[in-house]
């Protein structure tokens, strides 16, 4: 008489089965791997890893800390690596800088490219700066010296700003802490021209 297939049976089998199938299973992939080359299917792998411990290359490093006057300063790059031809200094792209004074203040910085001594002084933006503040002015400009222990900044060059008063083009711009609260005020100097735009008002 045939015996009657319980659940409990068919637990019980499958207990065995299951284990002895993943084996072979597990098997067959290591045989498989083992004609696999590797070479051939990462091309760029190991490029890839030379060009990074060739250049020391650091994604997407952090940098914060705080003036002598209170005021927050934060620095971040999409990779940083040494200048070859002198160590002592770093060079990044894709920067971007916050300065967030004791009043709130907000200064964000952008720009294409930097470089920094190794002492964090100072760091050097170059291809199409961008200045934001929280007060309503955008400014562009080639190049600029950022400082990171006392919050200056100067410009190399033309700058272009646009605020709610209008277009205002300069020669040199700078950035300082003044007065007895050492807040940041911008300074527009040489040949400086502003294109007033008057404020349109609601009837």
């Amino acid at each position: 008489m045939r015996r009657r297939l319980t659940y409990s049976n068919l637990v019980a089998g499958l207990k065995v089965i299951l284990p002895l199938a993943a084996l072979g299973i597990l098997s067959t992939l290591f045989l498989v791997s083992q004609e696999v080359d590797l070479e051939s299917a990462i091309p760029f792998a190991d490029v890839e890893l030379e060009k990074r411990l060739r250049d020391r290359q650091i994604t997407a490093p952090y940098f914060s800390g705080r003036t002598e006057q209170g005021h927050d300063i934060t620095v971040t790059s999409a990779t940083a690596r040494p200048d070859q031809e002198d160590s002592s200094r770093i060079i990044a792209d894709q920067i971007g800088a916050l300065l967030t004074t004791q009043d709130g203040t907000e200064v964000t910085i952008r720009a294409e490219a930097g470089d920094m001594d190794g002492s964090f002084e100072e760091v050097i933006l170059e291809g199409d700066v961008e200045i934001l503040t929280s007060n309503g002015f955008t400014i562009l400009t080639d190049e600029m010296t950022f400082g990171l222990t006392d919050a200056r900044a100067d410009t190399a060059g033309d700058v272009r700003a646009e605020s709610a008063l209008g277009t205002l083009t300069a020669g040199r711009m700078a950035l300082r802490p003044s007065g007895e609260n050492n807040e940041i005020y911008l300074f527009f100097t040489k040949g400086v021209q502003l294109v007033y735009t008057p404020t349109k008002t609601k009837r």
